[in-house]
């Protein structure tokens, strides 16, 4: 299969690796069989290959390495978490390897131009689907303690936008087997929907058949019934009777066989006999006298049926027209077959060009809310390298950094719960949660941000333990970000208050401030994904303005649930969260 280009979202991983991890090169490999494909790489030296030339990181993009050499390496490594350390004097080079040509320093952590330091990644069933890897800190020094376990956290987002961009390779290339599929479509019937293939039929089966009318039911997208007649021939199918032909003729189909029916055979049919009465008023009703039902499939699945009409005074159908007919059920059904992969292409190709568009505005906004908060990274690490160390200045400098690294795990995590809530195959957990425990929880954890701004947090629960069913990490992260919202814009020394009612089949969780507000002209977009109002937060720093949109999709569309706001600017804000309770 082609690789695609340069995803984004992988070479953002890449170089976020070295610009803020501190790594001179970084590599991203997924698996191809039995070997891997490196599809992203960032770094600005050159090394040496397994040959012996010197390469750049960027040629070394879309090369491929034995996959058996990564196991090899992996199982001499030593565990760090999401990583494999593999020292200089256990790793295997081999025709992947590329081996940095800088000098070591002189320490005993010093890092060694053959050490490898690599991150495999792994599908829901446990088989590497590739990896990450990365080459010559800056610092010269292998990793320490601290920077492993920030490696670790990285590590496990990048597996999440590997994988991700795996399942996004899945659906190109199942959009152009389809594409192949429509190609055949239109060499069979030179339409290409189920219903326009069914126009077009008609009229040859009418000639090559000897019929005076069709009436034709098959799977369509969905696999809902698509039902076609010949015009003028108007009959709504009574249910038992349709039953009754799907049941008949899905058995017709596994049998390889037909059915000739005729108004004076009906009753004598044990096939149709219990439907003789409605059998006859269809005859009655479309002025047919014999019907030749044949089957319509496609290898072992039953697809639809084609019922085949003769008028009073034609010859009664033949066994021989039978059999002719059995072979076009079998040709219609390869067709039916072809029309549906078509509608599926064709909206799988809208999807896919609604995902590339989401994909691009995500991107936009991703690079612009990260400039900032990155930027400032790079001010703060060139402060920081001209002040003495454990002098004020250079505490300030730290401080600033530790914030900005915060702000910046916080908007890639809202990022990753908002790509995985949006995700229609990623179904919410199923989960019966006592809420006012895990209300409990979320204020122990925002405990230390109220302490520092003397708001007081309280929790009352007026009609005692509430259940609700759903997905603890997604419910908690909606309480987390509604009650880290009333702190971040209420005022020191205030209160927010958090309570919990249940009542008959609903439960509902109200936090109430008595802070900033948000301006009327504001309260219609505050849904909108990065959307930040222009009130002030009071003291701290205002998020990404993911929170509101996280708690919108988790509470409404992942749990049914309701999200309703009552805020009046200078006076405070009400949130309540109504979700079905147990």
């Amino acid at each position: 299969m082609a690789p695609l280009a340069v995803d984004p979202a992988l070479q953002m991983i890449a170089e976020g690796i070295c610009e803020l991890l501190g790594f001179g090169i970084a590599a991203i490999n997924v698996t191809r069989g039995d070997e891997l494909e490196v599809v992203a790489v960032h770094g600005f030296t050159s090394g040496l290959n397994a040959h012996g030339q010197r390469e750049t990181a960027e040629e070394i993009l879309g090369t491929r390495w034995a996959l058996h050499d990564l196991r090899d390496n992996l199982s001499r490594g030593e565990n760090w978490g999401s990583w494999r350390f593999i020292p200089h004097e256990r790793a295997h080079l081999h025709e992947g390897s590329w081996v940095s040509t800088s000098n070591m320093i002189d320490a005993a952590d010093a890092w060694h131009p053959h050490d490898m330091l690599i991150a495999p990644i792994f599908g829901d069933d446990g088989t590497i689907q590739g990896c990450l890897s990365v080459d010559m800190p800056i610092s010269g020094r292998r990793p320490d303690f601290t920077q492993r376990r920030v490696l670790n956290r990285f590590a496990k987002r990048a597996q999440r936008v590997v994988l991700g961009y795996l399942e996004r390779e899945r659906l190109y290339e199942r959009a152009a087997n389809l594409e192949t599929a429509k190609e055949f479509l239109r060499d069979a019937s030179s339409k290409l929907s189920l219903s326009d293939v069914l126009d077009a039929s008609h009229d040859a089966l009418i000639r090559g058949l000897g019929a005076d009318g069709i009436w034709m039911a098959t799977k369509g997208p969905g696999r809902r019934m698509v039902v076609h007649a010949t015009p003028g021939l108007s009959w709504d199918p009574d249910p038992a009777l349709a039953a009754l032909t799907a049941k008949n003729t899905s058995h017709y189909w596994a049998e390889g066989t037909y059915s000739i029916l005729s108004r004076d055979r009906i009753s004598s049919s044990p096939d149709w006999n219990t439907q003789a009465v409605v059998v006859d008023e269809f005859f009655t009703t479309l002025g047919a006298e014999s019907a030749l039902v044949v089957p319509v499939g496609a290898d072992h699945e039953w697809l639809g049926h084609i019922v085949l009409l003769r008028s009073p005074g034609r010859p009664a159908w033949t066994d021989a027209e039978g059999r002719l007919a059995m072979e076009l059920g079998r040709d219609f059904g390869r067709i039916v077959l072809t029309a549906d992969a078509y509608t599926q292409e064709r909206d799988l190709a809208r999807q896919l060009a609604e995902a590339d568009r989401e994909r691009n505005r995500l991107i936009e906004a991703v690079a612009r809310e990260l400039r900032i908060p990155v930027n400032a990274l790079g001010t703060s690490l060139n402060a920081l390298s001209a002040e003495q160390p454990n002098t004020l200045p250079w505490i300030v400098q730290v401080e600033t950094l530790t914030v900005r690294s915060a702000q910046i795990e916080g908007i890639v995590s809202d990022l990753l719960l908002l790509s995985r809530i949006r995700d229609p195959a990623n179904a919410p957990g199923e989960t019966t949660i006592e809420v006012s425990e895990m209300l409990d929880d979320v204020l122990d954890e925002l405990d230390p941000d109220a302490t520092h701004k003397d708001i007081e947090c309280v929790l009352t629960t007026p009609t005692g333990p509430a259940y609700v069913v759903g997905d603890p990490r997604e419910l908690r992260a909606a309480f987390l970000h509604v009650v880290k919202n009333a702190l971040t814009y209420s005022y020191r020394g205030s209160r927010v208050q958090v309570m919990l009612y249940s009542a008959g089949s609903e439960v509902t969780i109200i936090v109430a401030d008595a802070g900033v507000g948000i301006d009327y002209e504001e309260q219609q977009q505050i849904y909108a994904p990065f959307f930040r109002g222009s009130n002030s937060a009071l003291g701290g720093s205002r998020g990404a303005g993911l929170g509101l949109t996280l708690v919108d999709q988790i509470i409404t569309t992942r749990h049914h649930g309701l999200v309703e706001l009552d805020s009046r600017p200078g006076e405070g804000t009400r949130v309540a969260l109504t979700l079905p309770g147990v």
